[in-house]
This record gives structure tokens, C-alpha cells and sequence, in this order.
């Protein structure tokens, strides 16, 4: 009995090395999907990153889930984000819009929430070189936060310039603009816009 059961060592160890490997692959194959969920996000975040969690707690009520809103009321942020960093007012416009400086994150928080709406919500949008923005460079332009002057005319400008270092952003960005420009102008008793 004892020798058959020092015969049977090799083939119990055979078993369980089999039975180890079975699992690490149903492991393996089950970490794969969320592999691809990040490498499809860009930038390896993952589908529940934190700059995506910020985004959706932060900014999807307005802009969408996806990025993608009414034109009419707040500008799509999917395939068009990436264009502000055609132009250094563009590139600091968005940090210093109040509902971005202003808001509840650390400088570096921020900063990683706007590399995601920039990189990869604004995918198509991102000029070639473009740089993420750092935490220094966040940190830096939410203490310039608009105020004191008409934010409807500095965005026009802004658009403007833009467009002018970005003809990928004609016909995108024009329409934002104006249909915010009607938008706001209805807001504030001017009339009503026309869509």
C-alpha cells in the first residue's frame, strides 16, 4: 500500500499542476475583456477609471454620457474637444470655464478628468503632438477662472482662433458657437433663437 501510494505522488502532481493551469487560463480569458475595455478607453483607463467616474459625476449631466449632447444647449464634447488644443487660448479656455476651475478635485484630479475629455472623448479632434495637461499647468489656470467680463464673447473669440489653427474644426465649431451664442441671448431676454 505504501508503495502504491508513492507510485500514484507523480501522477497526483501531474493533476494538480493540470488543474492549476485549467484555472490560470479561465483567469487569463476572463481578464482579457477588461484589457480590451481599457485599451479602447485609450490611454489604458479603464471603462470605471477615475477620470472616467469624475467625468460621469462631473460633467455627463450636461454633456452626455458618451460625450454627446444637444448642440442647442451645451456643445458635444465627442470628436470636438481635442480642437481647443489647436490654440493656446483654446488649450487654457477650458481649464478656465467656472463649471471646470471651479470644480470639487484636486489640481491633478482635474487634470487627469481633462486628458480623458481631451484624449479620449475628443479622439479624432486631438491635434497630432498635442501634450496632456499637467497638474502644475491646471493648478496654474483655475486660479484664472472667467469672471468680471462677458464669457459669451471671450468663447466666440476663443472659437474663432481655433478655428483659424484648426480647419479640421470648421463646421464643427461654428455651429457650437452660434447655437450657444442664440442660446444665451434667449436666456438673457434677447428674443428667441432661431434653430
Amino acid at each position: 500500500m505504501f508503495r502504491q501510494a508513492v507510485y500514484n505522488r507523480p501522477k497526483r502532481r501531474a493533476v494538480q499542476i493540470l488543474v492549476c493551469a485549467a484555472f490560470t487560463m479561465i483567469f487569463a480569458n476572463m481578464l482579457l475583456p477588461l484589457q480590451n475595455v481599457r485599451a479602447e478607453s485609450g490611454r489604458g483607463e479603464g471603462a470605471f477609471s477615475p477620470p472616467r467616474l469624475h467625468y460621469l459625476l462631473n460633467c455627463a449631466g450636461c454633456h452626455g454620457l458618451e460625450g454627446h449632447s444637444s448642440k442647442t444647449l451645451v456643445p458635444d464634447l465627442l470628436d470636438q474637444a481635442g480642437f481647443f488644443l489647436c490654440s493656446p487660448d483654446g488649450r487654457d479656455y477650458i481649464i478656465r470655464l467656472p463649471n471646470v476651475a471651479f470644480v470639487k478635485l484636486p489640481s491633478q484630479q482635474l487634470a487627469d478628468l481633462m486628458n480623458y475629455v481631451v484624449f479620449t472623448l475628443g479622439k479624432k479632434s486631438v491635434p497630432p503632438g498635442a501634450k496632456p495637461y499637467t497638474a502644475a499647468e491646471v493648478d496654474n489656470l483655475r486660479k484664472r477662472s472667467f469672471h468680471d467680463y462677458s464669457l459669451q464673447a471671450y468663447r466666440k473669440a476663443v472659437v474663432e482662433s481655433v478655428l483659424r489653427a484648426c480647419p479640421a474644426a470648421v463646421g464643427k465649431l461654428q455651429v457650437y458657437g452660434v447655437a450657444l451664442d442664440q442660446k444665451e441671448v434667449a436666456n438673457m431676454g434677447g428674443g428667441s433663437p432661431s434653430y
